[in-house]
């Protein structure tokens, strides 16, 4: 067991976030596979993400993108990489991607910090939440627009969420026009 140190990963804000990222995904993950490369020195997860909705991003021909993370188990040899997020066959997810990396394929963005999901919350509404306690470190407040503590990153339902990250998608794509 190869036990790869956990990258430092510097907070960041939801709107930070959404600028970084070259795509997010709202979807379903379809399958995960691993595979072994550089003689058997890195070990690979691809994951295969049905879309449902887009926000940024997406592929050039359909509604699926595969991503990879570090990390998995190709017969006895298993690295693993603390604060990984581990992806199963439909599970609903929210993810931003970076863009492809030297091998072509995109990451999560921040190692987890772009990795989230709906979970239902003790009202019964979905809300989300991160893969783990990483994750939920690793967001900052929105910035406040009079410069003081701003708005909880993963606060309100799900569906809330998923309009906020459509609202920074439409306002940076407005700045970046102008």
């Amino acid at each position: 067991l190869n036990d790869l140190s956990a990258a430092m990963v510097q907070p960041v804000a939801l709107p930070e976030l959404v600028r970084r990222s070259a795509t997010i995904v709202h979807g379903t993950i379809l399958a995960s596979r691993c595979e072994s490369e550089a003689g058997g020195a890195r070990i690979y997860t691809y994951v295969t993400v049905s879309g449902k909705e887009f926000f940024k991003g997406g592929p050039a021909q359909g509604n699926t993108v595969v991503f990879r993370q570090i990390g998995g188990q190709v017969g006895d040899q298993v690295i693993y990489v603390p604060g990984t997020p581990r992806f199963t066959a439909k599970q609903e997810v929210l993810l931003f991607l970076t863009g492809d990396d030297a091998g072509g394929y995109p990451q999560v963005m921040g190692i987890f910090q772009g990795a989230l999901r709906p979970v239902p919350g003790s009202d019964g509404a979905r809300r989300v939440e991160p893969f783990g306690p990483e994750g939920a470190a690793s967001l900052r407040a929105d910035p406040s627009p009079g410069g003081g503590q701003g708005r909880s990153p993963l606060g309100g339902g799900f569906s809330n969420f998923l309009e906020r990250i459509r609202g920074l998608v439409r306002s940076q794509a407005k700045d970046a026009s102008k």
